[in-house]
């Protein structure tokens, strides 16, 4: 018994454990550099009781970094931010600072939400 192959994953590579797709056989999936994986990695053959074995979950996709990460959002008047980027990916923080005499207002601190990007 053996399972149908998945397919590809655009943006991605796999390896498989078996070539014949047997129950037992695991296909693991990753993302090539610059782009994030949604979904599970990796995908087993089950069998079932009934009917022809199936694979553990649907396949991953591979979206870009840039599509998921946060914007700069500015630096602050009389401020300056703590290892400034363009983009921030997901789980990624930012820190603001202010000019001496300066006080700030607001978060001293910022990190991007994966699922809020900021455009």
């Amino acid at each position: 018994m053996y399972c149908t192959d998945p397919g590809e994953v655009e943006y991605a590579t796999r390896s498989i454990s078996d070539p014949k797709l047997l129950v037992g056989t695991s296909i693991q999936y990753s993302c090539n550099p610059g782009f994030i994986l949604e979904g599970g990695s990796l995908l087993t053959c089950y069998s079932r009781e009934t009917g022809t074995p199936l694979w553990t979950s649907r396949l991953p996709h591979c979206v870009s970094e840039e599509s998921l990460a946060c914007d700069n959002p500015g630096l602050p008047e009389n401020g300056y931010q703590i290892l400034y980027k363009r983009l921030y990916l997901p789980g990624e923080s930012l820190t603001f600072m202010c000019y001496e005499g300066f006080e700030l207002l607001g978060e001293v601190s910022i990190r991007c939400i994966l699922g809020h990007p900021s455009h």
